[in-house]
């Protein structure tokens, strides 16, 4: 999955008409303080997640592509009665869900999402269109499913959607969007803040497994490495449960524990994983996770909790934690913040095969990255800087002109400078 495009109509103070390509590997998020950066990497972070439940109280209009393996998604999301409808709502039918949030003024926010879903071999179109008065389908052109409902639209991410939908069209279609939300279903990247916001979330972490007539039900995945929920559940199951679990870092050789102890010098390392609720029921039970919390030892045989890591430390083990949580995108602010080059170096290597924004301030991220084309270059800066529009300064998000790129790739491509001396040359950094 890659983001391909994104764009803003209205949002916040961005100028309207906004429109980015990013490339499908690294992305540099470049400008000066207050130029919007972190403002991009949260906004990637939502549609990525394709859930608006952060703004629901907030105007705006937007439009981004997403694309799958035989796969392509284009959403436009608003809540903004001063953006025109795109398309004619159909006539629905039935009565369903009570209101989570009911508005008790014209807000003049009015929420929108639509959704065109093409596929390939074979190829097929599904069109989904919601509103705060419900939800229809489209597959082929022909209507698919359709309901009238009295509900809060932007508390339901696209693929919960998509999953409501995927229950009423016929099967051959069914399956193939199961394959789709086998993929999404749970995904939630969120931006890695410049700071210890990352490491302080490790400790209220929860994760729970319900299991009912033999089947497990995971809940809160979108937290934990893809390893560990099988870990979980093969400790779980053996008897008698504990009260805590304990991981090395050499039971599994590519765990985020492993790297970290690696590259931070250490002897060893464990994490430890309490076990909050353990309940019976007939058909089966459930047992609930948290209070991860880690322990290490030094070369010298002293002993560090958690707490004694220094800040460079507790950076790097929350930014391996969060690359193992995150295996298709990372959305990094300032990495390189408190890090040793070395540790730089190591974690960009990390990021091979994911789709990666990147906001730095630091030039170290900037020594490693190779492009082999202009266009690839050209896609991969995304310069921040403000703009007048309409009279008024607003934050403006755009790519180098096509000139510009040619220029930056003929000098990087030679390898003479590095390249953070060649963009703040260019006044793009």
């Amino acid at each position: 999955m890659k983001l391909t495009r994104l764009t803003v109509h209205h949002f916040r103070s961005v100028a309207p008409g906004t429109e980015l390509t990013p490339g499908p590997s690294l992305n540099l998020v470049l400008g000066e303080n207050g130029t919007g950066r972190t403002t991009l990497l949260e906004l990637i972070s939502i549609v990525l997640a394709s859930d608006f439940a952060s703004l629901i109280h907030e105007r705006f209009a937007l439009e981004y592509e997403l694309a799958f393996p035989g796969m392509k998604l284009h959403v436009y999301a608003r809540n903004d009665t001063r953006v025109p409808e795109r398309t004619e709502p159909t006539a629905r039918q039935g009565a369903g869900l009570l209101p989570l949030r009911t508005p008790t003024l014209d807000t003049g926010l009015q929420p929108l999402i639509e959704v065109e879903l093409l596929l390939s071999s074979p190829s097929a179109r599904l069109v989904m269109r919601a509103d705060a008065e419900g939800i229809d389908c489209k597959v082929d052109g022909a209507p698919a499913w359709t309901r009238t409902m009295h509900w809060s639209l932007l508390d339901r991410s696209v693929w919960t959607l998509l999953f409501m939908t995927a229950q009423y069209i016929d099967a051959g279609m069914k399956e193939r969007l199961k394959e789709l939300l086998r993929r999404t279903f749970l995904l939630a990247p969120q931006r890695f803040d410049e700071a210890l916001g990352m490491f302080e979330r490790l400790g209220t972490i929860r994760y729970a497994m319900e299991v009912r007539d033999g089947e497990v039900f995971p809940l809160g995945l979108m937290a934990l490495p893809g390893w560990m929920p099988g870990w979980l559940r093969e400790r779980v199951e053996q008897e008698p449960l504990v009260d805590a679990l304990e991981l090395r870092h050499d039971a599994l050789e590519r765990s985020f524990l492993s790297r970290f102890v690696s590259l931070a010098g250490l002897e060893s390392g464990k994490l430890r994983v309490e076990v909050l609720e353990k309940r019976s029921f007939d058909n089966g039970g459930r047992v609930g996770f948290g209070g991860f919390s880690f322990h290490f030892v030094r070369r010298d045989g002293r002993e560090l909790t958690q707490a004694e890591l220094g800040f460079g430390q507790k950076r790097l083990l929350s930014l391996l934690y969060y690359l193992d949580v995150n295996e298709d995108f990372a959305i990094l602010d300032e990495p390189a913040n408190g890090l040793h080059p070395r540790w730089v170096e190591a974690s960009l290597r990390e990021l091979a095969g994911r789709q990666v924004f990147l906001a730095t301030q630091n030039p170290l991220p900037l020594e490693h990255p190779v492009f082999a084309s202009e266009e690839e270059l050209r896609s991969a800066l995304i310069r921040c800087a403000p703009v007048r529009h309409e009279g008024h300064e607003r934050m403006g998000w755009t790519h180098p002109t096509r000139q510009l790129a040619a220029q930056l790739f003929d000098s990087h491509r030679s390898g003479a400078r590095p390249l953070g001396a060649l963009l703040r040359e260019h006044d793009v950094w």
